[in-house]
């Protein structure tokens, strides 16, 4: 090889290689791990690690207009709520607002996370199953 040659691989595609690697390194699921931190509380935790294990891609405190969703799941445009004991007034305001925006709200509560789950996956599914249509 001339010297010409040598120094167009190792000026052109070196540092071509370099931003390859890089970029796929940066690609890692160290998203996930940063999801994973923002649950807030343990039910949160929980539910985001169900969904994950059976195949889900869940994004945690999404904002949607004036509002924060608790566990989302953008795809199929469903938002799980865990649901504590709140403002009934505030609660019926963010589920007619997020149904205007196209949202389905699923509630979750700790009694069906701790006992039934499959029925919290069933729910979630037949909802993904609306919005496929």
């Amino acid at each position: 090889m001339t010297q010409v040659t040598l120094l167009f691989i190792f000026f052109l595609w070196l540092p071509l290689l370099i931003v390859l690697f890089y970029l796929h390194v940066s690609s890692d699921p160290a998203i996930f791990l940063n999801q994973y931190q923002k649950c807030e509380n343990r039910m949160q935790r929980r539910l985001y690690d169900t969904l994950r294990n059976n195949g889900y891609y869940v994004r945690v405190k999404e904002k949607c207009g004036p509002y924060t969703l608790d566990l989302v799941l953008p795809y199929y445009r469903i938002a799980l709520r865990c649901v504590c004991e709140t403002d009934k007034i505030e609660d019926f305001k963010k589920r007619k607002y997020l149904d205007k925006q196209g949202w389905r709200v699923i509630p979750v509560k700790e009694k069906e996370l701790n006992g039934k789950i499959t029925t919290i996956l069933a729910k979630i599914e037949t909802a993904a199953v609306e919005y496929k249509k």
